[in-house]
């Protein structure tokens, strides 16, 4: 025999009773949590309170001369983890009498709640049984009603409740950071927050982090300050920008969520230099400001060094200048005309047997880092690198080669010797030149 025939046999048509669920008043801290609205610092849904959904209306059994069907607990479908619920579940006889201490005692009829298959049962006061529920760690919950009338048990239909986390952040209202020198790095100087004392936080909850644009307190607070979140030390920097959404942290126990203070490069420091961040806690139904962490940031800011302020374009200038100091070093030297070539005897005559050499072949005959080219002669005629003792220098001037005499230079000119005064700079193309009487050159271009 199935219980709903136990049921039907077990009752007289003149006791059968009927079933129906109605809203009691929930405990202090009930749904009415859920019933606040959205901040801006946390954006998701808006669950409505319990107090502003309609009356519920009697729940008459499906099929009073087939059994007796029990209703779905009314409970709500989501309620916040640590809520204490309250709800009556009233006895009604079908034959219309009324409901007396007498009958329900003849009926030796128990209500329990099922939740994850474990049974508590109900509490009767008059024709209503009290369903007393404190609702449990988050996560989805059973729950159905069972009814016990002598032996026969009947069972209700399921009803999936979600327990919500119930977070309420606490932490230290202030974080002081002492001295802070404006253009700092980002991460010079982070602390941690201690979430000590927070209600229902666990591991992996997520949090919105922001910088309100109306600080508490009505201050101005600091719009400029470079605040960066991280979630342990060495981890990547997220900024937090005065006024801008909110950004998304994960709390995770081991690694402790770290706020990092950097005043700006070269900026005016203002009277006040605290700010405020704002934690919220993200989820359903967690929206009322209660709920969040202010912390206040404190710091003893002293303003850039103006050399540090005037750095970047210091090492721009001396960097152009350098630049300037090369590119004159290396192009500003003269060289020989590439096609001059260098005609040396110790004879005349051996100047027409020389097959010549370009001239800057020759020793120093190319030009340096801010040198020009310049060729020195020694006594016997050979070409030597550059020295005090050399009797003839000759200088790259452009088109022209400028001639350094330091002992007596003759020109050949219609075949006869001109010595070349002190005044006369270039050399002659072409000419054949004679230095103190020891040896011979022309140079041709």
């Amino acid at each position: 025999m199935n219980s709903s025939q136990s049921l039907k046999s077990d009752l007289p048509p003149a006791a059968r009773w009927r079933l129906l669920a109605t809203y009691g008043q929930h405990a202090a801290i009930g749904l009415a949590a859920l019933a606040c609205a959205a901040q801006a610092t946390v954006a998701g849904p808006v669950l409505a309170a319990d107090a502003a959904k309609p009356a519920a209306g009697p729940v008459e059994p499906t099929a009073l001369e087939e059994g007796w069907n029990l209703p779905l607990p009314p409970l709500p479908a989501e309620a916040l983890e640590g809520t204490a619920l309250e709800r009556s579940i009233r006895i009604r006889r079908s034959d219309g009498m009324p409901v007396q201490e007498a009958w329900l005692k003849s009926q030796n009829l128990t209500l329990e709640i099922e939740v994850d298959g474990k049974t508590v049962p109900l509490e009767r006061s008059g024709s209503d049984f009290k369903l007393r529920w404190t609702v449990p760690a988050p996560g989805e919950l059973k729950v159905r009603l069972k009814a016990r009338v002598g032996a026969a048990v009947r069972e209700g239909p399921v009803k999936v409740v979600k327990s919500l986390a119930n977070v309420r952040l606490k932490a230290t209202d202030k974080l002081d950071f002492t001295a802070v020198i404006g253009g700092c790095a980002l991460d010079e100087h982070c602390k941690p927050l201690d979430f000590a004392g927070s209600q229902a936080l666990r591991p992996g909850q997520k949090l919105a982090v922001s910088r309100p644009a109306v600080q508490p307190g009505g201050g101005a607070g600091w719009p400029e300050l470079l605040v960066h979140v991280r979630a342990g030390a060495g981890q990547p920097l997220t900024p937090v920008v005065r006024g801008a959404a909110p950004i998304q942290v994960e709390y995770l126990a081991d690694k402790p969520l770290e706020v990092c203070y950097a005043a700006p490069r070269c900026v005016p420091v203002p009277a006040s230099t605290a700010e405020a961040v704002l934690v919220q806690p993200i989820g359903r139904g967690l929206v009322e400001a209660d709920r969040a962490a202010a912390v206040m940031m404190l710091a003893a800011v002293t303003a850039t060094p103006w050399w540090l302020c005037y750095l970047p374009f210091l090492l721009g200038a001396a960097g152009l200048m350098q630049t300037i100091f090369v590119l004159v070093g290396i192009f500003k030297p003269k060289q020989f005309p590439k096609a001059a070539m260098l005609f040396v005897g110790a004879q005349e005559s051996q100047l027409v047997r020389d097959g010549g050499r370009p001239l800057y072949s020759a020793p120093g005959g190319r030009r340096g880092f801010y040198r020009s080219a310049a060729v020195t002669f020694d006594a016997s005629g050979m070409t030597v690198r550059r020295g005090a003792g050399g009797a003839l220098v000759l200088h790259a001037n452009g088109n022209e080669i400028r001639v350094e005499p330091r002992t007596d230079l003759e020109v050949k000119e219609r075949s006869r010797w001109r010595v070349v005064p002190a005044d006369e700079k270039n050399l002659q193309r072409g000419a054949v030149h004679r230095v103190g009487k020891s040896f011979y050159f022309r140079i041709d271009w």
